[in-house]
Formats: structure tokens, C-alpha cells, sequence
């Protein structure tokens, strides 16, 4: 399976460059894995998309971070266009998957690297093919060593894109293990995690370019959830009448709804987009322009969180659309207990259930099949190993989707929607070839 259907998929859970990066005068910095790269001349300014995309754990129990270094081979603005705009049609977003490799990959772990290469195969398998024979330790710090890997399909690749943009990819394999062993390191943060327990002070601008600040914000509710959305993000977009509604609901009760408005391209003609689009919403709580001390923390949108009157964040942020999950967290904040949201995937799930998606044909086992898990808020995705079986823990006693997303070369696509049964944690699916 290749990733980029997955992060595709996941629409704007992805950041882009200029949000997961906060470049200072000459570094590029990834807390997420705990790095600040070095900007050299080949990673500027380059005619394919260059992208590298902070994953973060791959694996919490064995504490292994993964960076994916990306690169397509067609123009720029067109892979971001089609990455993070809803108006994408299927055969733009083949095209991209189609045009684009992960040439390398960078991990950081407290383990040996036998586990790390362990981890990789369990979770990266089929997705990035990687030369463990060419491992390169480029640093450490902290108690956690960091590798380069390549991948094994560079000359094919290359090969097959040729001219100009097989070349751009050659400059950018030599130049990133070399940016990496001046890189500084650290060990990985969490961001999103850490929020809970901080006290947020900021000052910004509503749409309307008015100061405001967070005293100001905050102070006047018991409790404000704080959406951080944008106009580029249709998970957001989707949400937005729902939470006009639930900010009328909430303000009886002492509450209130905010808004912090990210774009990636800040012009006033997006500013306008998105003042004209809340009016069509029926948006009637306050919007201001995101400030950096959020902003640094997030690694998705839509991310929502919740802040007493001194701004003090009293809860794990939910990411992505979860208006129900919203509401009840308030409501469980309001009662003084803390509950963890069903939506953090790194949060520790209530009453979790494991569920197996097991994939055969007519001779047995398939594996390497992209598995799509869904409940009316969340996707996840996983791929079956070599006994033909897909996992997912996630909440129980609630229906799932499941989806089949990618097969092996040699079988039939199956668009069929396979559901979840009440008494059974098992799916059964027959690929024909």
C-alpha cells in the first residue's frame, strides 16, 4: 500500500510544509521527531514536490519516531493543490499517487536498531521499502539515536520519471543525509499531548482586524472550546453548522465556542472566503487568526480543546471532526471529571475493542491489503500481515465501516462496505484475482 493514499485519505488530519515546519533563518524544526534540519540550496525552490512529512510514533510502546523525506515528480503546486483542496478528482489524486516515492526515511529511537528495523517492517512494510544494509546513525541526544535509511526503488524510479526531475531526486538523496548529520537533535515531543495542563496567553486579531487576546477570550465562559480550523480544510467545513448550533446550546449553560483560523495562504481574499462562508454557516461565535503559541502545538486540523477562564487547557485536544465527542467531554469537564476523547488517537481507549479484518482468497491468507476503518467521525487505516489479518482497537459497542482500500497486483478491486456485527469482532473478506 502506498502511504499517500492514506494521508490523502486522512484529507487535512496532514499539515502542510509551512504548518508542520517553523522554519527559523536556516532550519527547518520537526518536535515531532525531534529535529531541526538544516535548509540547504537542493531543498529549496524545487521544481517536484519536496515534502518531509513528521509522522511521529510509529510505535508508543517501542518509542520509535518515523520522518517520511517525499518527493512526486510533477509540479509543485499541483501536488499541493491536490493534497489539500476538497475539489481534487480521483484521477488527480492518482496521478499524484502515481508521480510520487518516499526516498528515505528518518528514525528516531531510545531501542536497539534491531527493533527499530523490526518496528519498520511491521508498520512501513509495502508502504516504503527501505535498505536496512545502508542504515546511516546520523545523531543522538537525549538517550535516542537517529537513522537514515534509503529505500530500495530509487533507480527504478528515477529511470522511469527521467529528465529533470530524476535529477532534481538525485541532488535531494545526496543533499538530505548530509543536511541530517548537521541537523540538531532532541529527544521526540508530543505536542498535541502536551497541551493538556498549559496555560495559553496570547494576543491576535479577529477577522475584522480588531485586537483581541486571550484573557479577553477566554474569561467570560466557564469553559471555551477552542476549534482550530481553516477555509482548505473540508473536515472543518464540514463541522461548522454543527457547531453553530452547539455554541447556542452551551452558551445556557455558561459556555462558549472559539475560533482559531489557520490558512495557508493568508490573503485577504482567503480572510474574505472565510467571513463570507461563516455567514453562510450561520457562524455566531467569535473567529480570530491563529496565534503562533497555538499553532506551534498542532499537528492536525481540525484540533479542538477546551480552557478554563485563565486559559489553563483542562483536557487531551480531540483531532478531527468530532462534534458529539465535543459535547460530551464538556459536559464531563462541567461535571469535574476528565474523560479522554475517543478521537486522540494516542489516548488511551475507553472500553476499547479489538477488531480483526481477515482477508483470503480461494488458496488462503492475503496480506498486504490497505484496510480502511470507519465510524461516522474517524478513519483508520492498517494492512493485513502474513496471516491475512487487519487489527484495530477502537471504542466498542459501536458499528464500523470497513473498506478495502488497495489489493495486491493479481486481484479484483473490491468496492464492497463491509460492516462490523453486534456479537462478533471479526469481518471476513474473499478477494477474487
Amino acid at each position: 500500500m502506498k502511504i499517500a493514499r492514506t494521508i490523502l485519505a486522512a484529507g487535512c488530519m496532514m499539515l502542510t510544509i509551512g504548518m508542520t515546519a517553523t522554519a527559523s533563518q536556516n532550519m527547518d524544526h520537526y518536535q515531532e521527531v525531534g529535529i531541526n534540519i538544516p535548509v540547504v540550496e537542493e531543498m529549496e525552490n524545487t521544481q517536484g514536490l519536496y515534502l518531509p512529512y513528521p509522522v511521529g510514533a510509529i510505535d508508543d510502546e517501542r518509542h520509535v519516531y518515523a520522518m517520511l523525506f517525499v518527493y512526486a515528480a510533477m509540479p509543485q503546486e499541483d501536488a499541493l493543490r491536490v493534497m489539500y483542496t476538497e475539489e481534487s478528482s480521483e484521477e488527480e489524486v492518482e496521478a499524484l499517487e502515481e508521480a510520487q516515492c518516499f526516498f528515505g526515511v528518518l528514525l528516531a529511537t531510545d531501542e536497539d536498531f534491531e527493533t527499530v528495523q523490526t518496528v519498520c517492517e511491521e508498520t512501513l512494510s509495502g508502504s516504503v521499502e527501505l535498505d536496512y544494509e545502508k542504515a546511516q546513525e546520523v545523531g543522538s541526544a537525549d538517550g535516542y539515536t537517529f537513522f537514515y535509511l534509503p529505500w530500495t526503488g530509487s533507480e527504478a524510479y528515477t529511470s522511469s520519471i527521467g529528465g529533470e526531475y530524476a535529477e532534481e531526486l538525485r541532488k535531494l538523496e545526496q543533499a538530505v543525509p548530509g543536511a541530517l548529520e548537521n541537523a540538531e537533535f532532541y529527544a521526540p515531543v508530543d505536542a498535541v499531548k502536551g497541551m493538556k495542563g498549559q496555560k495559553l496567553s496570547f494576543t491576535t486579531t479577529d477577522l475584522d482586524g480588531n485586537t483581541v487576546t486571550s484573557e479577553e477570550l477566554f474569561s467570560q465562559n466557564k469553559i471555551t472550546m477552542v476549534n482550530c480550523w481553516g477555509v482548505w480544510c473540508p473536515n472543518c467545513v464540514d463541522e461548522m453548522e454543527e457547531l453553530a448550533d452547539m455554541h447556542t446550546r452551551l452558551q445556557e449553560k455558561g459556555c462558549g465556542i472559539v475560533g482559531l483560523e489557520w490558512e495557508r495562504e493568508p490573503t485577504e481574499e482567503t480572510y474574505q472566503l472565510a467571513r463570507d462562508s461563516m455567514e453562510e454557516w450561520g457562524t455566531n461565535y467569535l473567529n480570530a487568526l491563529m496565534p503562533e503559541e497555538v499553532n506551534d502545538h498542532l499537528e492536525a486540523f481540525p484540533t479542538t480543546f477546551f480552557v478554563d477562564q485563565t486559559g489553563t487547557v483542562l483536557e487531551m485536544p480531540i483531532v478531527g471532526a468530532a462534534v458529539d465527542q465535543y459535547e460530551s467531554t464538556l459536559e464531563s469537564l462541567l461535571e469535574g471529571a476528565e474523560s479522554t476523547p475517543e478521537t486522540e488517537s494516542e489516548a488511551v481507549l475507553s472500553g476499547a475493542a479489538v477488531y480483526h479484518v481477515n482477508v483470503s482468497d480461494e488458496e488462503g491468507p492475503v496480506e498486504e491489503v490497505a484496510i480502511q476503518f470507519c465510524d461516522d467521525t474517524t478513519c483508520r487505516f492498517s494492512e493485513t500481515d502474513e496471516n491475512g489479518v487487519a487489527s484495530f482497537e477502537v471504542p466498542g459497542g459501536k458499528e464500523y465501516e470497513v473498506h478495502v482500500i488497495e489489493v495486491p497486483d493479481g486481484y479484483q478491486e473490491d468496492d464492497t462496505v463491509y460492516h462490523t456485527e453486534d456479537g462478533s469482532n471479526e469481518v471476513n473478506i474473499r478477494l477474487k484475482k
